[in-house]
């Protein structure tokens, strides 16, 4: 038996509320997309062995995996393909539920995708990239409960329209934060103004969800750039700007004057992006494209949306 995974990756485009009031804190907005993508293959082995990409962190995820569900079986799993590492595309939460899910699949453990995320250590925060995982489309939870420490709940999944695209670019500057530093930027702010914790609420709710469900693209934009600005500002004391590096600030300012309808940073960056119309979407990668290749250089991709999550196959 073997078992077969290709993820999603995930641009993440927003937490909703870093005030925590309301007894919930965080909140997250983002979208599958349909590449880059971990692909690994996973078989019961005598001994577990790792090849490929990745292989000290795979085997460090197996272990878990397997002395969490007490299993005395091993595998081995071969890594075809990463998501680049710490740029703001999910890989971490991505990578960890691909070879939890083989070795689900092998040793036969039924557990749920969010079952398996938090055994994986996954969805301290937010689980859009589980549910992305899990089903692909549009997400957003509604933050942890601070008074008990449950998985985040997913209050919206829809498919993301076919005919937009991302023009996403991930430059070669310093990674976004992680594990330890990502813990400390959090703890270093102070709670979100009530009323930019109330304006990013409004804005998902009466401006970029209905804009989705209407498939218009420029008010979603807008939506989507102002929740950008509005987070963004609130992390410029631990990531320098608005934005986590003058590429990505200029990045997304040219990203605009090319027409893109909205534009941001996903997550920590330094990965940015700009929605486009599905014909537009050329175009505009070869301008980003130049634009870093006369800067500090990195990849420029166009995406499209994964509505579906991630394709597993299970062959006899």
């Amino acid at each position: 038996m073997k078992v077969y995974v290709k993820t999603p990756a995930r641009l993440h485009l927003g937490l909703i509320d870093l005030n925590g009031d309301l007894g919930r804190l965080f909140g997250g907005l983002g979208v599958g997309i349909n590449r880059p993508n971990v692909v690994l293959e996973a078989e019961r082995s005598e001994t577990l062995a790792v090849t490929g990409e990745k292989t000290e962190q795979v085997k460090t995820l197996a272990k878990r995996f397997l002395e969490t569900y007490n299993i005395k079986g091993n595998a081995s799993i071969n890594v075809k393909q990463v998501i680049p590492e710490h740029a703001g595309l999910g890989s971490g939460t991505q990578l960890a539920l691909a070879v939890a899910t083989s070795l689900a699949k092998l040793f036969n453990v039924k557990a749920s995708v969010p079952e398996l995320a938090g055994t994986m250590g996954r969805g301290q925060r937010t689980s859009v990239g589980t549910t992305i995982f899990a089903q692909g489309g549009f997400v957003v939870d509604g933050g942890k409960n601070t008074s008990k420490n449950s998985f985040p709940t997913t209050i919206f999944r829809q498919p993301f329209p076919q005919d937009w695209g991302f023009v996403v670019a991930v430059p070669n500057v310093n990674k976004g934060l992680a594990k330890n530093e990502e813990t400390a930027a959090f703890k270093a702010l102070a709670p979100m103004k009530t009323e930019d914790a109330g304006k990013m609420c409004r804005l998902t709710m009466m401006k970029l969800l209905p804009a989705l469900v209407e498939r218009d693209i420029k008010s979603f934009g807008e939506a989507l750039t102002q929740i950008q600005i509005v987070i963004g500002d609130h992390f410029a004391e631990v990531q320098g700007g608005t934005y986590s590096s003058p590429a990505a600030t200029e990045g997304i300012a040219l990203l605009q004057k090319l027409g893109a309808y909205g534009a941001g940073q996903s997550s920590w960056g330094p990965a940015f992006y700009g929605l486009t119309q599905k014909e537009e979407a050329k175009e505009i990668e070869l301008k980003v494209k130049t634009f870093l290749r006369k800067s500090v250089g990195g990849q420029v991709f166009v995406a499209k949306a994964n509505n579906r999550g991630a394709y597993i196959k299970v062959t006899k």
